[in-house]
């Protein structure tokens, strides 16, 4: 994710192609879904340019991993995994970035629970993810160490911690810890996907594998020396390692250590280079540089110039980091004509809940100066359709989500189609005078109707006046044990979708 407060010295880190997938050799596999390429400083898919924006989502393989998340960590149910991509599609998503579907350690649910023992309940989501992302055409990049809430310094610390390794520089110096490292990724490199019978390394689904969410920056920010020499080697190390087991998936550098040491530039296996984005945090890590729409054009130039492939991991959209929606958009328009950038992903988008609602703001926290300054997703957390936090209008968000919408087409180079017809709710709880439902993708309204017998006509008792934010809806006169209720959704053109079953 974006700089956790409690990682921050880590900155201080359709159906039928998918039925017919079950046990295809990865030739056919690749013919069907191709792999994106790299050529030069540029992203190709079948010999034709490849540019891309779409949400990062974290928690695909794990829920409340990092940042911390007073939950605690849970695997996604398929509803909300479904939602979220389902989500990320209609906003015009090519790629999904999800850290949480390579990289999760030293806790109970995690990949690898303990150094060298890896969970195979832990793929379970992993693989309905990359199965559904598929079903959607969406591609994924995948972090290999990414964040941890309850480790220091993020994931790294556990590596740290696992191999009694005192000093950060030792993540990436210590043999011992890179053979660690290697042995994780090659579990998940090499995994079959119970669902598709693909192992992860065949399956053109994957854009590429992240290295590590900003590891570099740990040891830059801790040296006394910031003496970064000793860390470039990781990067092949590690690049040369994972493309000993896939050499067809592209390699991505997210140490972050370009923007520190410009010989990063000129490693020699990553394929992408990137950085992330957000002016929230300029006051606390820009070292006294402001985060502008220039700076992305900059950095493009930069990376571009090495003859790498240059994309945006994460960047912010909200308030915080851009004061206006004009601001905003004057960023998003560069990414958009700079062709040097070649994709972005903002951070982070949430789905409905499987009850009713939203899932829970992520990195919750109940003090407003910590959620406007510090790490939490009253700030961060993108809901489709918009809902008030702390931070964030609930108008504000829908109308920055459009924003986001128009600019995926964009940088695909397509039309803005109408927006989806959304799906039909459904209805998971009733009582006396209240109604929940699951939410639609999709969806930014919706309206009640209700009948008091039987034989009645529906009426509607609530045109367009309820959200998802709303659910469960109180009836203001409820009408007994008799009556019945249903639901009908509203896409941002207000154009309805079929009635709930009731």
């Amino acid at each position: 994710m974006t700089i956790p407060f409690p990682r921050a010295l880590l900155l201080l880190v359709v159906s039928s192609l998918a039925v017919c997938a079950l046990g295809q050799s990865p030739k056919n596999s690749e013919a069907r879904f191709g792999f994106v390429t790299r050529s030069g400083n540029s992203l190709q898919l079948d010999g034709k340019p490849f540019r891309y924006s779409g949400p990062n989502i974290e928690w695909l393989g794990l829920e409340a991993y990092g940042p911390h998340d007073p939950e605690g960590p849970r695997y996604p149910t398929r509803f909300e995994i479904d939602d979220a991509l389902d989500t990320a599609k209609l906003m015009g998503a090519r790629v999904v970035r999800s850290q949480t579907m390579g990289d999760s350690v030293g806790c109970e649910l995690c990949i690898e629970p303990e150094q060298g023992v890896f969970n195979p309940k832990a793929f379970e989501s992993i693989d309905y993810a990359i199965k559904a992302a598929h079903d959607r055409g969406l591609r994924l990049i995948i972090t290999l160490v990414g964040d941890c809430a309850t480790c220091s310094f993020g994931a790294v610390g556990e590596y740290l911690q696992w191999n009694h390794e005192p000093n950060p520089m030792g993540f990436f110096t210590n043999p011992k810890i890179v053979a660690a490292v290697e042995k994780h990724i090659e579990a998940v490199m090499t995994h079959k996907n119970a669902l598709t019978g693909i192992q992860y390394k065949d399956d053109p689904t994957i854009l590429a594998w992240e290295n590590c969410n900003m590891c570099g920056l740990v040891a830059v920010l801790l040296s006394p020396t910031k003496d970064t020499s000793p860390l470039l080697p990781w990067i092949d190390t590690i690049g040369k390692f994972t493309k000993s087991i896939d050499n067809r998936h592209l390699y991505l550098d997210t140490t972050g250590l370009f923007r520190y040491d410009k010989r990063a530039l000129d490693t020699q296996t990553p394929d992408l280079i990137t950085f992330e984005y957000y002016p929230h945090w300029d006051a606390v890590f820009g070292g006294g540089e402001k985060t502008t729409a220039q700076t992305f054009t900059d950095d493009a130039a930069e990376v571009s110039a090495h003859g790498k492939v240059y994309i945006i991991n994460e960047f912010g959209w909200d308030v915080t980091d851009w004061a206006t929606r004009d601001d905003f958009q004057n960023v998003l328009h560069t990414l958009e004509t700079d062709p040097h950038i070649w994709g972005d992903g903002y951070w982070a988008l949430q789905a409905h809940a499987d009850n009713f609602g939203w899932q829970a703001i992520p990195a919750n926290v109940s003090n407003a100066t910590y959620a406007k300054y510090g790490e939490s997703g009253q700030w961060w957390a993108l809901y489709y359709g918009g809902v008030n936090t702390m931070i964030n209008t609930a108008e504000d968000m829908r109308a920055r989500a459009e924003q986001l919408r128009a600019h995926a087409y964009a940088m695909a180079g397509t039309p803005v189609p109408p927006h989806a017809v959304p799906a039909a709710p459904v209805i998971t709880t009733q009582g006396i005078g209240f109604i929940g439902w699951r939410g639609s993708a999709g969806a930014v309204s919706y309206s009640v109707q209700r009948k008091n017998s039987p034989s009645a006509a529906w009426e509607t008792i609530c045109d367009k006046c309820a959200t998802d934010a709303d659910a469960p809806w109180p009836d203001p006169k409820p009408a007994g044990f008799n009556a019945k209720y249903r639901v009908i959704a509203y896409n941002a053109d207000g154009v309805a979708s079929p009635p709930s079953s009731n």
